[in-house]
């Protein structure tokens, strides 16, 4: 966790509201957007430079295709794919070395989605002795990290069929012995609360909060907050920001009015958190959505709370923003890139960063945030209220999952292959 979001262990920010929570070493990349959700990294020895042939540590080809994200534990990564055959795959890998450790069925088949993706959309998360992977299809299964089964269920058969116009895409949150995975779609939607040991159902919450029509499909995941000493889960879609207590499941805040003036209105970037702050994007397709900063309410204050500022000029549609220092960086769609004043919403800069499609969530390290394209190149921006780039890299094979960053490797997956940078 960065040291600006670690609230209980930092005396000079003992007055701050939030901090996400991180009970993960720092070095594991864990999850999506890293072991805290926040996306940054508090380790300092990251790569700025690097090229198809330059500081590549290894590369290993892929079968199938997916775009989840690489998670990484100690020296193993984990990451899913989807055959040719429809087979849903989860495979483990050496992080020294980038040699394969083992490879497991968990099911077969295919729902209707964007031709971006498929079923191996949302990105497995682990705790060094279990991980837990969630498909497109519903299936979610919990391993030990050697690979052998310890249950499944479908959240697909169980509960209602998926009917989305794109197909799914939530990542589950590991948090304090708990598996929180939300469904979000133009049926029946929830968050889902599940002993991470058992699979056993803790409670669901309804979230059928009468968007409109695509506004009730979401592919953003749930993060934890941490609020005057207690934890909230905070999750984004149907055009609300809604905070639940995760061990009950009651609703704990809200923020609505979060609706956009076209007919697209799905949530796909997730909600971050720190330095006082809660941030969320309401469907910022073709630029015209926005971005809201929040202050989270305590425990028992009123339930419906409005946001701080809102900007709509530097809103993406699906990389999810990255705080670090004080600001936030966004990227929308098309390559333009903003630094934004976490207190205030005002833009410190807005430059245009790539001539190419962007889906990836920005990552940051040691002063640095690493933009990426749907191509696998990078950009390393210094952290900066100055606009700075520091490097260009280039790997020019097609990608939508965010790089994971540990031990100073840094993890990119492609269509094709997986990359370790060191």
């Amino acid at each position: 966790m960065h040291p600006q979001l670690k609230m209980k262990t930092l005396p000079t920010l003992l007055a701050s509201l939030l901090a996400v929570s991180c009970s993960i070493q720092a070095a594991n990349w864990s999850a999506l957007r890293g072991s805290d959700g926040t996306a940054v990294s508090s380790e300092s020895e990251f790569p700025l430079s690097w090229s198809a042939k330059e500081n590549i540590a290894w590369k290993t080809t892929l079968p199938g295709k997916g775009t989840s994200s690489p998670v990484v534990h100690g020296n193993l990564i984990f990451v899913t794919t989807q055959l040719e055959n429809e087979d849903l795959m989860t495979l483990s890998f050496d992080l020294k070395t980038g040699r394969p450790i083992w490879e497991k069925k968990m099911g077969n088949g295919r729902l209707p989605t964007h031709d971006f993706h498929n079923m191996a959309t949302p990105t497995p998360v682990t705790d060094g002795k279990h991980v837990w992977v969630f498909f497109g299809t519903g299936d979610l299964v919990c391993l030990t990290t050697s690979g052998e089964e310890v249950w499944r269920r479908n959240l697909r058969t169980e509960y209602a069929d998926y009917n989305t116009n794109h197909g799914m895409g939530n990542s589950p949150l590991l948090h304090d012995g708990s598996l929180y995975i939300a469904c979000m779609h133009q049926g029946p939607s929830y968050l889902l609360a599940l002993n991470a040991a058992t699979g056993k159902i803790l409670w669901k919450k309804d979230r059928n909060l009468e968007a409109r029509e695509e506004g009730n499909d979401s592919y953003s995941t749930p993060i934890v907050v941490e609020v005057n000493g207690h934890d909230q889960i905070v999750l984004s879609g149907a055009e609300h920001l809604n905070a639940y207590d995760p061990i009950t499941g009651k609703e704990i805040w809200r923020v609505g009015d979060l609706q956009v003036p076209h007919p697209y209105g799905r949530t796909i970037a997730g909600p971050t958190a720190g330095e006082g702050k809660v941030i969320t994007v309401a469907s910022g397709f073709r630029n015209q959505g926005f971005l809201v900063g929040v202050t989270p309410a305590h425990e028992g204050d009123s339930a419906v709370i409005d946001h701080d500022w809102k900007q709509k000029r530097y809103s993406p549609d699906c990389p999810t923003p990255v705080i670090y220092g004080g600001k936030v960086f966004t990227i929308r769609d098309d390559g333009m890139a903003s630094c934004i004043d976490i207190k205030t919403g005002n833009a410190h800069w807005q430059e245009r960063l790539f001539a190419e499609n962007v889906k990836v969530s920005p990552v940051a390290a040691n002063g640095y945030i690493y933009f990426t394209t749907g191509r696998a190149n990078t950009k390393v921006l210094k952290a900066s209220e100055t606009f700075e780039i520091v490097a260009t890299n280039e790997l020019n094979e097609e990608t939508l999952s965010t790089p994971a960053l540990s031990s100073g490797n840094i993890i990119i997956r492609t269509f094709e292959s997986l990359y370790c940078i060191r």
